[in-house]
């Protein structure tokens, strides 16, 4: 029952997620492709979480990702909670997972007169150019959650980070349960134009996995299309699987919670749950049910952006920006890889 239940909840999910966090995609249907190198960040800024100048009655905007998705769905509601504790008008528009639907949210808020600053988190982050001058043109200040908004103060993961914690705890539990003897490493990656983020994301847990098994040679390590929803995610790994029967042990690093928890699912039903050990990204509702429950036992773990956080820090952050105090142009949060032997620490029943 408990898999039904989670079959029907990963289907609406992409995020290493994504983490996510987290993690074969349509194009985007933006106005143009516009592709820009991203450098990885290699300082990490400390999350806002003083207490926030006065906002009461002031008026911002929060645009979601979508609030289908468990991660996003933590984080909208934790803004909404959060500004309506503080005395904020928050506006909330849901961008639906849809570069079109992103654009016609912004526009709708900028032409409304009184917002005041906008959180925008729009996955499709080639759209994100235009978004970044529909604000500028409109005299609004933005935050983007997690994925860049050019212009815009950053708030969100260290993709490169978190994609290398998830390596180096998978590349441990081989040394410790395994003795290190590793057939092949997967790694998802979604190869579309503009999402350097998630490239960062995937570079990191190779990166991780290099670190801790320095003698595993490169061409173990392969890169697959995890696509933009479970099925694509679980088709993807077991293409994989079919592809290397003889691997052995097999370590499969995926770009969201639930990606991993579908490639978990996938390999334990192929037959390969106790040659194989999945990493997800997020630290969603997700993640977090399956490793207190145990199911799947393969679901190593998952390195959290503690999304319920966003709502305190982001607030602030706003309200900062707003009494034109000088901020971070990049605020990450801080990353930890929760297992189920550390989940109570962070996550108590």
């Amino acid at each position: 029952m408990y898999r039904r239940r989670l079959y029907l909840a990963l289907t609406v999910l992409a995020i290493a997620a994504l983490t996510l966090a987290a993690c074969g995609q349509a194009a985007t249907p933006a106005p143009e492709t516009i592709v820009e190198t991203v450098e990885v960040p290699v300082t990490v800024e400390v999350p806002v979480t003083a207490e926030p100048f006065d906002c009461t009655g002031h008026t911002m905007a929060h645009l979601g990702f979508g609030h289908q998705f468990a991660f996003i769905a933590i984080v909208d509601d934790a803004m909404q909670a959060v500004a309506a504790e503080r005395g904020v008008n928050l506006i909330f528009l849901d961008n639906e997972f849809s570069p079109d639907k992103a654009l016609e949210n912004a526009e709708i808020i900028a032409s409304r007169g009184d917002v005041e600053l906008v959180f925008e988190m729009n996955y499709w982050q080639q759209q994100n150019y235009v978004i970044a001058e529909v604000f500028r043109d409109a005299g609004i200040p933005v935050i983007a959650l997690d994925t860049p908004v050019p212009g815009a103060t950053y708030y969100g993961g260290d993709n490169y980070t978190a994609g290398k914690l998830a390596g180096q705890a998978l590349g441990q539990y081989a040394i410790d349960n395994w003795g290190g003897d590793v057939g092949l490493v997967l790694v998802e990656q979604q190869n579309i134009a503009g999402q350097q983020a998630l490239e960062a994301r995937t570079l990191g847990i190779i990166a991780g996995i290099h670190e801790s098994l320095p003698s595993l040679p490169d061409d173990l390590i392969v890169r697959f299309e995890g696509g933009v929803n479970v099925d694509e995610a679980r088709e993807g790994v077991v293409a994989q699987l079919d592809a290397h029967p003889e691997a052995g042990h097999i370590l499969i690093g995926m770009l969201g919670d639930s990606n991993g928890v579908a490639a978990a699912i996938a390999a334990e039903e192929a037959g390969y749950g106790e040659t194989t050990r999945v990493a997800g990204m997020g630290g969603d509702t997700v993640a977090i049910e399956a490793l207190r429950s145990g199911d799947p036992p393969n679901f190593l773990g998952s390195t959290t952006w503690r999304p319920e956080n966003y709502g305190n820090d982001l607030i602030a952050l706003g309200c900062r920006i707003l009494a034109g105090e000088q901020v971070p142009a990049m605020v990450f949060v801080p990353h930890v890889f929760i297992t189920s032997e550390n989940l109570s620490e962070y996550y108590p029943e």
